[in-house]
């Protein structure tokens, strides 16, 4: 039998098709090699053919084999995580509302919040089965069309407190245009995908991909996902350096990210400081000295929330939580002050736990493009789940935003997107093979 028609009986055999190309690409090398070394014994080319064929075992044991090696399997355990996690967290925004209402503050949840939940689950589910691959190939297509979209909605958008963030669309309503930037995270690994095996001018044309979408965050204005973005991108970009996607000096290029990621804080200060709106100095103040302005009124509260909390249950005398300026938005605060700091501390772990543990994932992948396109996805939830919980303990007073606990339809919509396509890697992570290789590289899957 020759290798040709080997390789299809045994390819035929697997019902995954992603994986039949990775597959047969690294038994036709298996058998090239073997066939070399017959060939040096001294057999003709089609007898040293046949012969390393037949070394291969049977075509149709072989594949059906392989099939069960390739084949997609689902992350249960995660996504009963995210299930759990999302019914606890839209519970617990329920019982918050409740508290609130009795305090004599408004009620933020409508029904509409609960089907955005139960869509995003499906959502998240009908993206888990989809070829995340195909991203890579259309990459800077995909994030060109996103960055027009974010432009024309800024262009079209209602301001509010002088940001342009909300956009009213027929029948669906008001979306937020703050979390549609998160999208292109996981876009802009992609992209940095198709420069693999290029050298420093990978490096410009990386850095150059990142402005579009902070520029239009910038101009919104919105600092914090301006921030988030930025964060997120120079993180990715230094994932992969890291990895030697790109001819260029690992240490060099590694060090200069790092400069940039400690410099660009202090730039953005300065900049907002001296150039910014009144409301943005005055929460630049919140952070540099809380008591100093009156922007800090409202995460004095959340800490005085906080400092009346007990390890479990609620404290002795409960604050007046209508006081507080959109509660909503401090729905771990909420907890600590209603069932304690270990509650909130289990929330918030098991949170972190799920986003930590999607990371590693990613970074263990073989296919080098889910590797970036997770770590992007998590890394962006991590980034925006460290400032929500900065934001619930007081520290800083700034939009946020945490999967979960987070309220809003196109947040949520928005996070099961990203939730989807980290599990559609986590599902095609023995079976998606490298879409494109490196010169000199073999061909087998990475």
């Amino acid at each position: 039998m020759k290798a040709e028609e080997y390789l299809s009986v045994l390819t035929d055999q697997m019902r995954c098709k992603m994986a039949r190309e990775a597959v047969r690409d690294e038994l036709l090398c298996h058998i090239e090699d073997q066939k070399a070394a017959f060939i040096s014994e001294g057999m003709e080319k089609s007898e040293a053919e046949e012969a390393a064929v037949r070394e291969m075992g049977d075509p149709v044991e072989t594949g059906n084999e392989m099939d069960r090696i390739h084949r997609p399997k689902m992350a249960w355990g995660m996504i009963a995580l995210i299930t759990v996690l999302s019914i606890t967290g839209y519970a617990i925004q329920r019982a918050m509302e409740a508290k609130v209402v009795a305090d004599g503050g408004y009620a933020w949840l409508s029904s509409r919040n609960l089907v955005f939940l139960i869509a995003g689950l499906v959502l998240m589910m009908g993206v888990c089965f989809a070829d995340y691959t195909r991203i890579g190939q259309r990459a800077r297509e995909i994030m060109a069309v996103i960055d027009i979209l974010l432009i024309g909605a800024t262009v079209f958008s209602r301001a509010v407190n002088g940001a342009k963030t909300f956009l009213y669309l027929p029948v669906i309503g008001y979306i937020t245009i703050e979390y549609v930037f998160l999208l292109t995270v996981p876009v802009y690994a992609a992209i940095l995908y198709g420069y693999r095996g290029q050298g420093y001018r990978a490096i410009g044309k990386a850095v150059l991909w990142m402005i579009p979408s902070a520029f239009i965050a910038f101009r919104i204005p919105n600092i914090m996902t301006t921030a988030v973005l930025m964060l997120s991108y120079m993180i990715i970009l230094g994932i992969a350096v890291f990895h030697g996607w790109f001819r260029v000096s690992r240490r060099r290029t590694l060090a200069g990210i790092a400069a940039a990621l400690l410099c660009a804080p202090a730039a953005g200060i300065a900049f907002y400081w001296f150039m910014g709106e009144d409301y943005q100095r005055e929460r630049l103040r919140v952070i540099l000295d809380p008591g100093s302005t009156e922007a800090g009124y409202v995460p004095g509260l959340i800490r005085g929330l906080i400092e009346n909390s007990r390890l479990a249950g609620s404290g002795a005398a409960v604050p007046d939580t209508s006081v507080i300026p959109q509660f909503q938005t401090f729905i771990l605060s909420g907890v600590t002050v209603y069932y304690g700091m270990l509650a909130a501390a289990v929330l918030a772990g098991l949170i972190l736990f799920l986003l930590i543990r999607f990371l590693r994932i990613s970074l263990r992948q073989r296919n080098q493009l889910g590797m970036l396109m997770g770590a992007g996805c998590s890394v962006v939830f991590l980034v925006e789940t460290a400032v929500y919980i900065l934001n619930n303990l007081g520290v800083v007073y700034t939009s946020s935003y945490c999967p979960f606990l987070s309220y809003g339809g196109t947040g949520t919509l928005i996070t099961y997107i990203l939730l989807g396509i980290l599990l559609s890697i986590c599902r095609y992570q023995n079976t998606a093979p490298e879409r494109k290789r490196l010169p000199g590289i073999s061909r087998k899957p990475v």
